[in-house]
């Protein structure tokens, strides 16, 4: 005699699997700005939130929330929430989690503690131009969108329809 299982079936995201240097881009390069901008806003105010009660604190939470944002609801930070974009994994297709968040995030986090230190304004500058720069070419110029990070943390970002189903450009 055949039993079925009663026991919800895990949904897989519709993704093709592909390198991260080839195939179709994912998400379109303004709405990935505009999700980082977001997201740059929110980073900012916990700085200052947590500066208010001592500037090391703030440094920390601002880091640590710039690392691991990603990861949080099911592979979006806020900004790409509200912007519609989600960050996998790109050899499973599956939401962006804690550890390939951190990864991807490397070249924020390591920009902050120099926006957090009055004096190393002018090194922030120095060091965020040519990050953003790399950043954006590397957006632009490979077929799949990744950045550096993505690289770093095998990741990819792609649009998130509210169906739960991921969209290739």
């Amino acid at each position: 005699m055949r039993t079925m299982s009663t026991a919800p079936k895990k949904r897989r995201s519709r993704t093709r699997r592909t390198s991260i240097f080839l195939g179709e881009r994912h998400a379109p390069l303004i709405s990935r700005v505009m999700a980082k901008a977001i997201d740059t806003v929110i980073v900012t105010a916990m700085f200052f939130l947590g500066a208010a009660v001592w500037t090391p604190f703030g440094l920390v939470v601002a880091v640590l929330f710039a690392g691991v944002q990603d990861g949080m609801w099911v592979g979006q930070s806020i900004g790409k929430r509200i912007i519609g974009l989600r960050v996998i994994e790109d050899h499973r297709g599956l939401p962006c989690g804690f550890r390939n968040s951190l990864l991807r995030n490397i070249p924020f986090m390591l920009a902050i503690p120099f926006a957090g230190i009055p004096i190393l304004w002018a090194v922030f500058l120095i060091a965020i131009v040519p990050i953003l720069v790399l950043e954006s070419y590397l957006v632009a110029s490979l077929e799949s969108g990744t950045r550096l990070g993505d690289i770093l943390g095998n990741t990819l970002v792609v649009e998130y329809l509210d169906d739960g189903m991921h969209q290739f450009n």
